[in-house]
């Protein structure tokens, strides 16, 4: 299927919910043939921790780069290593699986501060 040339960001909710439906739309309407229940899961997983340890999305955005897609989340919060390839989380624990899914779903994950705002950047290959 041909991927439509949308390199323009698109501005994604601060909710993980409604960002999931925009990005499903997106990704939809640009004929994108990759894992998006990946995408949604990692996306929706890295949203969750930008509320639960970073005070909060302060921004969303995603855009596809060639063949790739780039989701963009920034908060408030202190930053973190993204480990390349963290442990297994303890299954059994209510938290902690985050980072281990985003990590294991993304081709390809880092931080960018940005004055006050800490970006993960997530790529996603088809």
């Amino acid at each position: 299927m041909m991927v439509s040339a949308l390199t323009r960001p698109v501005e994604l909710s601060r909710q993980p919910a409604l960002a999931r439906r925009e990005l499903t739309a997106m990704l939809t309407d640009a004929g994108w043939d990759g894992d998006v229940d990946g995408v949604l899961l990692a996306v929706h997983e890295a949203m969750v921790n930008a509320h639960r340890h970073g005070g909060g999305v302060t921004h969303a955005g995603a855009r596809l780069d060639g063949h790739s897609l780039v989701v963009e989340i920034a908060d408030r919060g202190r930053g973190f290593d993204v480990p390349d390839s963290p442990g297994m989380p303890d299954l059994t624990a209510e938290r902690g699986r985050g980072l281990f899914l985003i990590r294991h779903l993304a081709s390809d994950a880092h931080l960018v501060r940005n004055g006050a705002d800490v970006r993960l950047v997530l790529t996603f290959d088809r």
